[in-house]
């Protein structure tokens, strides 16, 4: 994922480095693009790891109700706020859809095109930072799980 939020940040600001010439402004955005999309396919993978965090921890698994929260409530909660967060800044800077804009207003686009996806992929990967002390109890939770369901298998049987 941090490899991701890092192409990503990267094609972004190619998109500000490149100038004017369209052929290697699309190259830049195709570069984040698809850094982008390796970062936000990876929750879905890490949902895995947090049912059996979750099970580990509590002995309930919850997969159900993780894979619902974690992929249908945080996805629509994030597009809200990737909607209501760039309205409000082009908003203050007086956007006013369907006119001629104003500096202010041009300026806060290119700042919600450009530079704030990469202030959110800078906040992600520090989130993501913190997500390696988890990461590295991965083998031993797995261990752990598999003893538990071999037990319970044992005992079922």
């Amino acid at each position: 994922m941090l490899i991701g939020l890092a192409i990503g940040a990267f094609g972004q600001i190619m998109v500000v480095m490149v100038g004017n010439n369209f052929a290697l402004v699309i190259t830049a955005w195709i570069i984040g693009t698809l850094g982008a999309a390796v970062a936000c396919a990876m929750p879905f993978a890490m949902l895995a790891d947090t049912v059996d965090f979750g099970e580990w921890k509590t002995g309930i698994r919850a997969s159900g109700f993780l894979t619902a929260v974690g992929s249908a409530f945080c996805i629509q909660l994030g597009s809200g706020f990737g909607s209501f967060i760039p309205s409000k800044i082009m908003s203050a800077a007086g956007f006013v859809a369907n006119k001629s804009q104003s500096a202010a207003s041009l300026a806060s686009i290119h700042f919600c095109f450009v530079w704030l996806p990469v202030i959110i992929y800078a906040i992600v990967a520090a989130i993501m930072v913190l997500y390696f002390k988890y990461e590295r109890n991965e083998p031993k939770v797995k261990a752990d799980l598999d003893k538990r369901h071999a037990l319970a298998a044992a005992q079922n049987n």
